[in-house]
């Protein structure tokens, strides 16, 4: 793939099938409904309280299960981040309310638009003892920039660099081919993640596997990977932020993606806690005496999607008269259980990492929510859309996409419009966020994506433009493309936002996508522990290393 164009890879940004913000224990939370984004009327929450102290181990469930690979040039998807979260750090640091901070590089210089400098942090170690260099810090990086080693990175984040280069004994110099205003935040991703070259040619392609292990510099140390059982990482003692040292001596992250197993295992006690708490453990663990039930921030968003095909889909109105009749709330309250807000937006607050201000101000100024089925009858009857069919797409295993699908047919049918579903194999499904052919017969699916969990909303809104390669329903609005455009290299925060809260309001207008709701973050621990970061930052962040004894 060209590195001259700006596309965005759906491999960093969609959770397929990841169900999905108030602070809840035993009381459902109510999300807001009061206008076009979610969390206007939500105390969200980004961390759990402290722990009190230290704590020998505990146990942690990786619902999305088993990660495919520890090399993080492959880390894309739920199980792989939230692992290396602990142990490979990056040279920046989204924290738990998504701001950004210095990691391995103590500071980032940018002399002229296309010039980057990285200050690497001195007195870093690897877990072997060997000190954190520059010339690791190349390594790392243009491990992403080498086609053949197929970074999942490497499409589209790396492609506006032109060298990545040693200037320094502490000191590394990115040079772009065009401003880049995403990369920095990129840094804090997988995509910054700094390991040992030595040991990372020692180990070859065994590196990141059960056989090969990891080295890294993060406050959890790799002990072992037993395939298809668990993986146990401990304290390193010679971490060198005593701020986010480890509380814990060791833990286990296992692999069960049984819901109902999910669920009695936490209750029970034989797993301490987990992300992503399967929507039917909802009740139950919210009304647990045994724990407490945790909504945090996020980035998530569930919506339907246009495909490339041609047909009544493409007709903005229909999707418009589609979006007004839809019950968004039922969805919120009855299917999330209250753990997703409505939203006509794929951003929501969790995405706001810079220059919040503007982006409430834009959130204010999106059309209301509330659902309007004479409204929509309106447009179908105006618009001489009635009797028109189209077919949605979306996976069998899921209970809420297919509550999803079923209230989007309820909506069709308030309207005259046909809406047919067709259910598919997990496989299968996955499939259409990469592969237009298997697209080619649905006229829409219904996505769960996350923005790559980093608060920039230019990561989702760049779908809706032809500068991505993910465009499935093929949108040129220009108050989008245009805009988000001007984003990617307007390295000045407010007029960055400014442009973007521009592009939302174009693609919310042009009914770019269904939006549904905007899940948050649920997670519960049990009683022996706290500590945990609550929000989606767990991807990148040491979530585990504040984890002690309640």
């Amino acid at each position: 793939m060209s590195r001259t164009s700006y596309r965005v890879a759906a491999a960093a940004l969609v959770v397929p099938l990841a169900a999905g913000l108030a602070a809840c224990s035993a009381e459902r939370p109510s999300p807001s409904a009061s206008g076009g984004s979610a969390g206007a009327e939500l105390d969200w929450i980004t961390t759990t309280p402290a722990a009190s102290g230290p704590i020998d181990s505990f146990t942690w469930n990786l619902t999305s299960g088993e990660p495919a690979s520890l090399d993080w040039i492959y880390a894309y998807s739920d199980s792989e981040n939230t692992t290396l979260a602990n142990m490979c750090e990056s040279l920046m640091l989204q924290t738990p309310d998504f701001g950004l901070e210095p990691g391995l590089a103590e500071k980032v210089d940018r002399p002229d638009d296309t010039t980057m400098v990285l200050t690497i942090r001195s007195g870093v170690t690897f877990w072997d003892g060997s000190p954190l260099t520059a010339e690791d810090v190349v390594f790392s990086l243009s491990r992403n920039l080498d086609d053949a080693a197929g970074s999942y990175w490497g499409v589209p984040l790396y492609d506006r660099v032109a060298s990545i280069e040693q200037t320094g004994e502490l000191q590394v110099t990115i040079t772009f081919t065009e401003p880049d205003a995403l990369f920095e935040r990129m840094l804090a991703t997988a995509a910054g993640v700094v390991g040992s070259k030595a040991y990372v040619e020692q180990a070859g392609e065994a590196y990141g596997t059960a056989s090969g292990g990891i080295m890294c510099t993060g406050p959890f140390q790799f002990d072992g990977w037993k395939p298809g059982t668990n993986i146990t990482m401990s304290r390193y003692a010679d971490y060198w932020n005593d701020d986010r040292a480890a509380l814990a001596d060791s833990a286990t992250l296992t692999f069960v993606t049984d819901e109902s197993t999910i669920a009695s295992s936490l209750l029970s006690g034989d797993i301490d806690g987990t992300y992503r708490v399967p929507l039917s453990a909802t009740e139950p663990l919210m009304n647990s005496d045994s724990g407490s039930f945790y909504l945090g921030a996020s980035t998530d968003w569930v919506a339907v999607r246009p495909t490339e095909k041609d047909g009544p889909f493409q007709n903005a109105e229909l999707r418009r008269a589609l979006s007004l009749a839809y019950d968004r709330q039922a969805l919120a309250d009855t299917v999330y259980r209250g753990t997703a807000a409505p939203s006509l937006t794929p951003i929501q607050p969790g995405a706001w990492g810079y220059a919040k201000d503007v982006w409430e101000q834009g959130a204010a100024e999106l059309p209301p929510l509330a659902q309007d089925v004479d409204a929509a009858k309106k447009l179908v009857d105006d618009g001489g859309l009635a009797g028109q069919s189209i077919t949605v797409a979306l996976p069998a295993e899921t209970e809420a996409d297919n509550k999803a699908a079923e209230l989007l047919a309820a909506a069709g049918k308030a309207i005259g419009i046909e809406v047919k579903t067709q259910t598919l194999p997990l496989t299968s499904f996955n499939a259409l966020y990469f592969d237009a052919a298997a697209r080619a017969e649905y006229d829409a699916f219904i996505v769960n994506e996350y923005g790559a969990g980093v608060a920039d909303p230019i990561v989702s809104l760049s779908e809706f433009t032809p500068l991505s390669a993910y465009n499935y329903g093929l949108l040129d609005e220009p108050s989008v493309t245009d805009n988000v455009a001007a984003a990617f290299g307007e390295l000045d925060d407010t007029a960055r936002a400014e442009s973007l809260v521009a592009a939302q309001a174009g693609l919310v207008d042009s009914m770019g996508l269904i939006n549904l709701v905007n899940p948050g973050m649920r997670l519960y621990l049990n009683d022996r522990i706290s500590g945990a970061t609550a929000s989606l930052a767990f991807l990148y962040y040491p979530w585990a290393a504040g984890i002690g004894a309640k």
